[in-house]
C-alpha cells in the first residue's frame, strides 16, 4: 500500500520538479489591476535603456513602467487593448488589436505622437537601433510588417511601411540581434534568421521543435535558445553556422522566454504544469536545471531584469509574480 502511494503521488510531480533538489524561489506579487481582474498579459520586456520593465496590460489600454530598483510602478497610454510593446530613441511602440495599429508614445509625456494601419492583427513589436526600424510580426497571416521611423524638423515622428515579409509559417517570436545584423524568429519547424539592413533571409535552421514558440538571445556570445510547448529548450551557437549545443527537457506548456546574460540564467515557464524553471547556461552553452518554482497556470510570459530579478505574469489575477534570482 504505502509503495502505490509513493508512485500515485509522484505521478502529480511536473517533470522539472522531479530533476532538481535545489530550493524554489520565493515569489511576490506585483498588482497591476486594482481590483485584481484579469488582464490580458502576452508580453514582458526590459529595457536598459530606460530601465524599466515594460508591461503592456492588455485591455486596460495601458502600457505599465516598473523600476526594478526602486519598485515604483507608472503608466503610460490610453490604448485601446495593448498585447506588445517596445522601447528605442525616447518612444514606446506599441500594437494596438483594438484598432490594429502600431502606435508611437512619447516616454515622457505618454501621448500617442504617430501611428501606422497594420495589415493584420499583429503579435510581437520589436524595435532596431540602428535603422530607427520598428518590426511588428502578424502569425495569422504568415508576415512581418516593418516600418520606418522618421522626422521632419521638430515635427512629430513618422511611421512609414517599408517592407512586408511573407513567411510560410509563424512567425513566433522575434529577437532582435544587433550585433550580427540579424533578427530571429520560428517560422514552423524551422528558425530563421533575417538580415536587419536588406530584410531577406538569410539563414534557415531545423529548431527540433514539434511548435516552437519562444526564443532569447545571448548576443556576446552568440547563443540563442528557442522553447518547444511540448516542453523543452534548445541552443544554437550562432558563431558556429547555427550548430546545435544542447537541449534540456522542462515542464510542457512553454512559451515566451527570458534571460539575463549577467547571470547566463535562462527563465522558462509551464502555464501547463504553473512552473518557473531557472536553467544555468555554462561557459560552453549547456543547460542545467538549478531550481524549480511554483508559478501560475496561463503564466506564459517572462523576463529578467539588470537586479536580479524574474518577472512572471499572472493574467488571471492581474498582477506579475516577481522572483529574486540566486
Amino acid at each position: 500500500m504505502t509503495l502505490f502511494l509513493i508512485l500515485f503521488l509522484t505521478s502529480f510531480i511536473s517533470p522539472a520538479l522531479a530533476q532538481t533538489s535545489s530550493p524554489s524561489l520565493h515569489a511576490d506579487a506585483v498588482a497591476i489591476s486594482s481590483s485584481g481582474e484579469a488582464i490580458g498579459f502576452d508580453d514582458l520586456v526590459f529595457s536598459p535603456e530606460i530601465h524599466k520593465v515594460l508591461v503592456p496590460a492588455g485591455k486596460t489600454g495601458k502600457i505599465y513602467l516598473i523600476d526594478p530598483v526602486s519598485s515604483e510602478i507608472s503608466s503610460l497610454g490610453k490604448l485601446g487593448e495593448v498585447s506588445s510593446a517596445d522601447e528605442g530613441y525616447g518612444y514606446l511602440f506599441a500594437v494596438d488589436h483594438s484598432t490594429q495599429e502600431l502606435k508611437v508614445l512619447d516616454v515622457n509625456t505618454g501621448l500617442v505622437v504617430a501611428g501606422a494601419k497594420l495589415s493584420a492583427d499583429a503579435d510581437f513589436v520589436r524595435y532596431v537601433g540602428f535603422s530607427r526600424e520598428v518590426w511588428v510580426t502578424e502569425p495569422h497571416k504568415n508576415q512581418l510588417e516593418i516600418f520606418k521611423l522618421e522626422f521632419l524638423a521638430d515635427l512629430p515622428p513618422l511611421l512609414h511601411l517599408i517592407k512586408l515579409i511573407q513567411v510560410n509559417h509563424g512567425p513566433e517570436s522575434l529577437v532582435i540581434d544587433h550585433r550580427r545584423g540579424n533578427a530571429y524568429s520560428n517560422l514552423g519547424e524551422v528558425t530563421a534568421g533575417i538580415d536587419l539592413v536588406s530584410h531577406h533571409i538569410v539563414d534557415k535552421w531545423v529548431n527540433g521543435c514539434e511548435k516552437p514558440r519562444g526564443n532569447a538571445l545571448d548576443d556576446q556570445r552568440g547563443l540563442l535558445f528557442v522553447s518547444c510547448a511540448e516542453g523543452k529548450v534548445m541552443v544554437f551557437d550562432l558563431n558556429e553556422q547555427h550548430k546545435k549545443i544542447g537541449s534540456l527537457t522542462v515542464d510542457p506548456g512553454v512559451d515566451v522566454i527570458g534571460y539575463n546574460p549577467r547571470l547566463s540564467h535562462l527563465y522558462v515557464t509551464s502555464s501547463k504544469n504553473a512552473t518557473l524553471s531557472v536553467l544555468e547556461v555554462s561557459v560552453q552553452g549547456d543547460l542545467s536545471l538549478l531550481s524549480v518554482s511554483r508559478a501560475v497556470e496561463r503564466g506564459h510570459c517572462v523576463v529578467g531584469d539588470d537586479q536580479g530579478n524574474i518577472w512572471v505574469c499572472d493574467p488571471q489575477h492581474g498582477q506579475l509574480l516577481r522572483y529574486k534570482d540566486m
